[in-house]
């Protein structure tokens, strides 16, 4: 997250200027862009997997891929969002910061990638799904020396760099798909191409970091232990939220197969790779956050207010095109054959607004380092995702899974938002926020009817956002004025 302030020496203090809104402008725009063509890649991986794995092969897939992305953030400690926040708070140390964290995060990475091939050898899966993971192990070290780099170039202001780095990765990576394909090449050859992935990676964000800041291992006791002792609580919460997010696929896997996680990974991938939306948005609002959370709460509560318009205005065009084109999305992302997850995708297409205020809630928490509310909603949310996972992945399949997704983030919204209440006072623009429904719903029915009138799914979907974008200017729902005033660091 962006919390980085540019400051002098004076008088023994430093003096925290206003935010370079220039640089928070190119930061943010730019890693858009490049987040958004490294989503088309993205989805034109998907296409690739699932014509040429079939649904049994795909829900191997993306089980590996979900229990290497679970071993990430169980490794990463919350290291990174404490390493960033201490750099701001002591930007002399910079330097200091970032070596003690790079030793940990090596000797972190290394455990990491041996227990993940060490546990899953241990588990009841097939043996594809072990030697996937053994595999893949390559991606959960290089992912995580990577986000070391993350951290000064996040800091800094420079997160194009990693966008871009992610991006140029996600083509050699696609690429290397592409010519496995064509070969005809093992399923582990697949795999193989995760690994390669966080590896190029790694690589290019080494180098974009070197260009900035030039940093090696180091090992300070007193504050290395700092800042474990800072992180364990926010890892602790990171963990249980990331458990959370993936569970249904795990339990999908183990209670219904491998098809059932094929079918509805098609479905949740749209979910999945739309959510960065809603994170760019509170990343650019999280340096007013932290600014002001000690001793202008109610400058916060304004922000937070304002802002959550509009994430609902930023989710929902998304959401419509998952209600009006369900089956088509399905069908352009994969084949006939994963069809049946289409009433999945129109369930989960509620939950990315949801998702989107639960980011922005989450951030005051953090801001306002509410560990021990933070831990007991993690704990709370992971349970009641459990138990309603158990119930309905054994009733309902992949549906029990999406319909409990919904619910899950519902709760999480109703839970943040009465604990924040502890934190800011925060009053919604209800008035605001009915105009946002009023104008989805109308843009939902135009839609519905263009369905049966043009051909062209694609056509169909640009007309729906144009029309829904239409509508809230013509509305004045949000202006360009409102989003700049959030972002400024003083009043």
């Amino acid at each position: 997250m962006i919390r980085y302030y540019y400051v002098l020496p004076h008088d023994n203090q430093l003096l925290f200027m206003t935010i370079d809104k220039r640089a928070i402008f190119i930061n943010t725009a730019s890693q858009v862009i490049v987040r958004i063509l490294t989503l088309a890649l993205s989805l034109v991986s998907i296409k690739l997997l699932t014509n040429y794995l079939g649904v049994f092969g795909v829900g191997q897939y993306n089980t590996i891929n979900t229990y290497a992305g679970m071993i990430i953030v169980m490794a990463d400690l919350g290291l990174f969002s404490v390493a960033v926040r201490e750099i701001i708070k002591n930007p002399a140390e910079e330097k200091k910061i970032l070596a003690n964290v790079l030793t940990v995060r090596v000797i972190s990475a290394l455990l990491a990638a041996i227990v993940s091939a060490t546990l899953v050898y241990s588990t009841k899966y097939d043996p594809a799904i072990k030697m996937g993971v053994l595999i893949a192990s390559a991606y959960i070290f290089f992912n995580l020396i990577g986000s070391v780099y993350d951290v000064y170039l996040q800091a800094r202001l420079k997160m194009q760099y990693s966008a871009v780095s992610e991006f140029i990765s996600r083509l050699i990576s696609l690429s290397a798909l592409a010519i496995v394909i064509y070969f005809h090449g093992h399923f582990y050859l697949v795999v193989a191409t995760i690994g390669l992935y966080g590896l190029v990676t790694f690589a290019l964000k080494y180098y974009f970091g070197r260009r900035f800041l030039k940093f090696g291992f180091a090992y300070d006791k007193e504050l290395a232990l700092k800042i474990m002792n800072m992180a364990w609580p926010l890892g602790l919460v990171f963990i249980v939220n990331n458990i959370f997010f993936k569970l249904d696929t795990l339990m999908l896997f183990a209670i219904k197969g491998a098809d059932a996680v094929g079918i509805y990974s098609v479905a949740f991938r749209v979910l999945e790779v739309t959510t960065f939306v809603g994170g760019f948005f509170a990343n650019s609002l999280f340096p007013v956050i932290s600014k002001n959370i000690s001793n202008n709460k109610a400058r916060v509560g304004a922000v937070v207010s304002r802002a959550t318009t509009i994430m609902l205005l930023l989710a929902l065009p998304i959401t419509l095109l998952c209600l009006v084109l369900p089956k088509e999305i399905i069908l352009f992302l994969s084949n006939s054959d994963f069809v049946s997850g289409a009433p999945a995708l129109v369930i989960l297409a509620f939950t990315l607004p949801l998702i989107y205020c639960d980011i922005l809630l989450g951030s005051v928490l953090i801001a306002n380092d509410e560990r021990k509310y933070m831990i007991k909603i993690a704990i709370f949310i992971l349970l009641f995702n459990f138990l309603a996972n158990l119930y309905m992945i054994s009733r309902f399949s992949f549906m029990g899974a999406a319909i409990t997704t919904l619910v899950s983030e519902l709760v999480l919204v109703v839970v943040n938002y009465y604990y924040i209440k502890r934190v800011i006072v925060c009053r919604f623009d209800y008035r605001q926020i009915g105009k946002i429904i009023a104008i989805a719903l109308l843009s939902f029915a135009v839609g519905y009817l263009l369905k049966n009138w043009i051909a062209n799914f694609v056509v169909t979907g640009v007309l729906v956002v144009g029309i829904y974008t239409i509508l809230a200017w013509a509305m004045n729902v949000i202006n360009i004025g409102q989003i700049r005033a959030l972002v400024k660091a003083e009043e």
